[in-house]
């Protein structure tokens, strides 16, 4: 399963298009220099907005300062605007690299694995995993409108890539239940499940029973499947 340092590989691996300039493309050293200068510039890149969202979470937007991201990311001014002209430029980043981890890591998550059950199964422990390690409660209760926009902004997003993560076990499901399911609902509901325990926090109990869903699901199949076949 992928977590932290591979969310924040996967930052790398994202972000390195959209900081090729057209100088470093040409010949093959070029080349050459273009890949370090990339790799440079990701891991850059990434450490910047990882420090950006460590300081929203800590001290919110409003106080946040160009000089407070370089401190937190142990960037130089430099290396800051070299990126990024305005803090606002760097909180729109901060949005876009959550919802590109997420969209990436539970598509990974899923690739782990063939079968249908254990894509479902990987993609619920990403959630709720990814709710945990990457939770935005200390940032909800001092910036809401921040993450308010964040979430409204971005639900068709995460939305569709829960859905894409799970196709494959959605095509099983289909064909054991012999019916056409509403894929998109589903995603839907199970994003708002997760984001509900942003505002009350879960037990136990509520993550024991999201664990075990997998085995729920295929319970369900099995007794569907057996009541067709009696009938």
């Amino acid at each position: 399963m992928l977590f932290k340092a591979d969310l924040d590989l996967i930052g790398e691996v994202t972000l390195m298009p959209l900081i090729l300039t057209g100088r470093e493309r040409g010949s093959p050293s070029a080349a050459t220099d273009a890949g370090q200068s990339e790799r440079r510039s990701s891991a850059s890149m990434v450490k910047i907005l990882e420090g950006a969202l460590r300081l929203v979470g800590n001290r919110g937007v409003t106080r946040l300062t160009m000089r407070d991201i370089c401190t937190a990311a142990h960037v130089s001014r430099a290396t800051l605007y070299r990126h990024f002209s305005t803090k606002e430029e760097v909180l729109d980043a901060v949005t876009e690299y959550i919802c590109v981890n997420f969209e990436t890591g539970v598509m990974a998550a899923a690739d782990e694995s063939a079968d249908p059950i254990e894509r479902f199964r990987a993609v619920m422990t990403f959630f709720s995993r990814y709710a945990r390690d990457r939770s935005p409660e200390p940032m909800l209760e001092l910036e809401p409108g921040f993450y308010l926009a964040f979430f409204r902004s971005h639900f068709t997003r995460h939305k569709i890539a829960v859905t894409n993560a799970l196709a494959r076990s959605f095509d099983y499901f289909e064909e054991r239940l012999g019916t056409s399911l509403n894929r998109l609902g589903i995603a839907e509901a199970l994003i708002r499940m997760q984001l509900s325990t942003l505002m009350v926090p879960a037990e136990s109990d509520w993550v024991a029973l999201w664990d075990k869903s997998p085995e729920i699901v295929i319970r369900l199949l099995d007794m569907h499947v057996a009541g067709a076949q009696a009938r």
